[in-house]
């Protein structure tokens, strides 16, 4: 009787994002929308101000799709355009799309938009023709602050997923149950 073996994951994608090296510059969001030719008035990644706590203060964060490795957005897709790639970064197949539009309200953290002149929704992907390449995502090359790091989880040595498995960067709003994978440094 032979057993079969599963292949191991080669790579496990994930963000970081420093929120006390980010200036709000918004250099992210400009690069994302030149990269992905995101229509006029939206955004797959934006710079929100975040609050930190009770004190009425905020710090600038950088919001985009979560790509959560239990994500709303797949489970209601009726057409499986909406799905989680073996490296976890979600994205979304334009040619089985219908428009329903299920996924823009199932995404907990308004990450998505619907493009109109598509018909169809949207979302930040990480970029994952220029991973696949072999590049960085456009958010992460442009930052100004370094605030933005690709981790690879799968990676033992990379220093971005360091970050995330000693619990220095951590998800927001993991009360949801998503199980995001953009991770955030806070700070104090």
């Amino acid at each position: 009787m032979s057993t079969a073996t599963v292949a191991p994951v080669r790579h496990r994608y994930a963000l970081v994002v420093d929120t006390t090296r980010c200036i709000g510059c918004e250099a992210c969001s400009v690069a994302c929308r030149a990269e992905n030719n995101v229509p006029e008035g939206h955004w797959r990644s934006r710079i929100v101000a975040y609050p930190l706590g009770k004190s009425g203060q905020t710090r600038p964060v950088k919001w985009a799709c979560m790509h959560c490795a239990d994500a709303p957005c797949v489970t209601v897709c009726p057409t499986k355009a909406t799905y989680q790639r073996p490296d976890g970064i979600v994205v979304i197949d334009a040619d089985r799309c219908v428009g329903c539009k299920y996924c823009v309200f199932a995404c907990p953290y308004g990450a998505r938009y619907v493009d109109e002149e598509r018909g169809i929704p949207d979302k930040c992907d990480l970029c994952h023709e220029r991973i696949d390449a072999g590049l960085q995502p456009a958010c992460v090359q442009t930052c100004v602050g370094r605030a933005i790091s690709l981790a690879d989880l799968a990676d033992p040595n990379d220093e971005a997923a360091a970050r995330i498995n000693s619990g220095e960067a951590k998800p927001l709003h993991p009360e949801l149950g998503t199980k995001p994978s953009v991770y955030y440094v806070m700070g104090r």
